[in-house]
């Protein structure tokens, strides 16, 4: 949940400081994209992002969590996948190592405001 409560925070930060230099009064919704490998855990954002942004602008915001699926690209043969382990065996050639194309990000997408 620490985890979970610093990603929350900074979220808040990031759209506090948008909105408030836009001239929004209230922040009404957040869209956030998560990385299926960041160990993230959507409820516990949810909940430490209700607890970050009390007292802000953002109190009250609906939180919209989209999971990003796994991808990586083998450096020996050049195909894509979606990786089942940590390890990024590449399921073709099974080559280990394979580059992470997605699913470890953490970002705000959008926000809307008043």
């Amino acid at each position: 949940m620490v985890h979970e409560l610093a990603l929350a925070q900074e979220a808040v930060r990031l759209v506090a400081r948008d909105a408030t230099r836009r001239g929004c009064q209230q922040v009404t919704r957040v869209k956030l994209r998560c990385g299926e490998l960041t160990a993230v855990l959507p409820e516990a954002v949810r909940l430490a992002f209700t607890c970050a942004s009390r007292g802000t602008l953002l109190e009250g915001a609906v939180l919209d969590i989209a999971t990003t699926p796994a991808r990586a690209l083998c450096s020996s043969c050049g195909v894509e996948f979606r990786p089942e382990e940590w390890l990024l065996l590449c399921p073709r050639c099974h080559t280990p190592g394979a580059r992470l194309l997605s699913g470890r990000e953490m970002e705000v997408v959008s926000y809307e405001g008043k």
